[in-house]
C-alpha cells in the first residue's frame, strides 16, 4: 500500500514540476525574458543533470527559461527535447551538447 501511495505522489510531483515548468517558459516567451547564462553555466547544467548531482529544480530551470545567446538556447533546446527519464540516446545526446558547450566556454576565456 505504501509503494503504490509513493509512486503517486511521486506522478502528482512529477506532473506539478511540468506544469510550473511550462508556466515558467509561456510567461518567458510572453513578455520576452531570457536568461543571460555563461556556456560555462550550460555545461555545469549538462554536467550536472548527467551525473546526477544538480539540485532538484536545477533541469526543470534550464530547460524552461530561454537564453540570450542563440548558440547557448540552441544547446538549451536540444536538451529539452531529450526524453526523460534518459535513454543510452538521450544521455549520448546530452553528452555531445555538453562536449559543445564545454567548447564554447573554452573560446569565453
Amino acid at each position: 500500500m505504501r509503494g503504490a501511495i509513493s509512486t503517486v505522489l511521486k506522478v502528482l510531483l512529477a506532473i506539478v514540476a511540468i506544469s510550473l515548468a511550462a508556466i515558467a517558459g509561456l510567461i518567458s516567451w510572453m513578455f520576452g525574458l531570457k536568461a543571460k547564462l555563461s556556456a560555462t553555466e550550460v555545461a555545469t547544467y549538462l554536467r550536472d543533470f548527467i551525473e546526477g548531482s544538480g539540485d532538484d529544480w536545477d533541469w526543470d530551470d534550464f530547460t524552461s527559461v530561454p537564453i540570450a545567446n542563440p548558440q547557448l538556447e540552441d544547446i538549451r533546446r536540444k536538451a529539452a527535447a531529450v526524453d526523460l527519464p534518459s535513454t543510452e540516446e538521450g544521455l549520448t545526446t546530452l553528452q555531445g551538447l555538453l562536449a559543445e558547450a564545454e567548447r564554447l566556454a573554452k573560446s569565453e576565456n
